[in-house]
């Protein structure tokens, strides 16, 4: 700890003497920073994303802190939620978010759920900041537009649902035991449902892969949204992009029985990515081939994402040479 304390001390001179922004230093450690991975590396990465966006809209003084928080959460500060008093919260919110940090910081004392789940808790811990420090305002009331309010609300519900199904029988788990599946990702242009050439060529690919298979399976279809986009033409696009590929299943004699759609939003968290795959990631339909003839219902999507995330992660130490 009192090397992460110097450490700290050392970055915050640094920035003063040499004249670099709190964000200009988070982001010469994002590399870093994604192949450590943990929970506070993935919170800071968080905060990197929401600070890019902040000077986007030229609230420099915001992104500067929310930099700056990035830094010391990566360097060992424990996290603290945002305080929506101290950023003038609408009256009518204080009390919602009040209960909802409630919430968030008895997760966050589930060290195990923090080892088992980094990336959807730093994602849920960065939603909640969103939320507090900039759609706590009367502006933000409207679900289309308060977009990490809502996020956060999912996921929590998500990570609510399978912390129950864990807790149900302190008997053998079947229910939690981590799935045999296997994911395909079919990207659509921007801002359109249309199986492009290279999606027509995917889809081929998970035909192939279907009609290989011997014994029961079910899939799952779930998809992303557009960054660029609000809420309202998100989820028509979303809803004509699921439509499109579940129909070329069936059309390919894949039966519609054992197909399930899942909608998400931000609950997929893509700090892993870098700008280009971040992107198409944004506006993808995800396929997932379970074998046996369960449902998802047992597995909640940050579960299913958690052990893709984990896979990437471990794969891209492994080109890197690092170990485990």
């Amino acid at each position: 700890m009192k090397f992460h304390h110097y450490f700290l001390i050392s970055l915050l001179i640094f920035s003063s003497c040499s004249g670099l922004s709190y964000q200009q230093i988070l982001s010469s450690r994002e590399q870093i920073l994604k192949t450590k991975g943990g929970f506070e590396s993935y919170l800071a990465l968080e905060y990197l994303g929401f600070s890019k966006r902040l000077q986007s809209v030229d609230d420099l003084k915001a992104s500067e802190y929310f930099a700056k928080k990035g830094i010391e959460i990566a360097n060992g500060k424990p996290f603290i939620p945002e305080n929506p008093l101290n950023w003038k919260a609408d009256n009518s919110r204080i009390e919602e978010l009040v209960f909802m940090q409630k919430k968030l910081e008895i997760l966050m004392g589930n060290q195990s759920l923090i080892f088992q789940m980094p990336i959807q808790m730093a994602h849920l811990s960065y939603l909640y900041d969103c939320w507090a420090s900039k759609e706590s305002k009367a502006i933000f009331m409207a679900d289309e537009l308060s977009h990490c309010r809502v996020s956060f609300g999912k996921l929590i519900d998500e990570i609510d649902f399978y912390l129950e199904e864990i807790t149900k029988d302190k008997s053998p788990l079947v229910g939690i035991t981590i799935p045999e599946f296997t994911r395909f990702e079919i990207l659509f242009d921007a801002d359109s449902y249309v199986l492009s050439d290279k999606a027509t060529k995917s889809m081929v690919e998970v035909i192939d892969f279907l009609q290989a298979q011997r014994g029961q399976f079910r899939i799952l279809i779930t998809a992303n949204p557009d960054n660029n986009l609000n809420i309202s033409l998100n989820q028509n696009l979303i809803k004509n992009r699921l439509a499109v590929v579940k129909n070329y299943l069936i059309k390919n004699d894949i039966d519609q029985n054992i197909i399930e759609e899942r909608i998400e939003t931000e609950d997929f968290p893509d700090i892993i990515a870098n700008d280009e795959i971040t992107n198409h990631l944004n506006r993808s339909v995800g396929i997932y081939v379970i074998k046996g003839d369960a449902d998802f219902k047992p597995y909640p999507l940050p579960l299913l994402q958690n052990i893709l995330y984990k896979d990437q992660v471990e794969k891209a130490r492994q080109e890197r040479g690092l170990k485990n």
